[in-house]
């Protein structure tokens, strides 16, 4: 089996994800009245939090998938490593495009 592009792994979930929020959303009633919620109140969902839950559903989903992409930012910046020969090679670059620039007539 070929492998999916990254593009097309994302609307392949992307198109996955609407058709069964549009299933639920057709079918609500029966959602709202499925019997291990209707006859207890083990999960603490009333009829109406499902239906803002589904309602909302796609909204949920793009504010968690922000929420998760801000904070794998912030922890790869947070444990960013030092590179020390890199530092060491492009303070020598600064130095030499700094000469050029004195012999091209820049003063620093």
């Amino acid at each position: 089996m070929a492998e999916l592009l990254r593009y097309q792994l994302f609307l392949s979930i992307g198109i996955l994800f609407l058709a069964i929020w549009k299933t639920g959303l057709t079918h609500l009633d029966s959602i709202k009245s499925w019997p291990p919620l209707a006859a207890t109140n083990l999960v603490g969902m009333t009829p109406s939090t499902i239906e803002v839950l589904v309602t909302y559903l796609p909204i949920w989903a793009i504010v968690t998938l922000g929420m998760y992409a801000l904070f794998s930012v912030l922890y790869r910046v947070a444990t960013f490593g030092d590179c020390p020969e890199a530092a060491e090679e492009l303070s020598r670059q600064i130095v030499g495009a700094k000469e050029k620039l004195k012999a091209a007539g820049f003063a620093f």
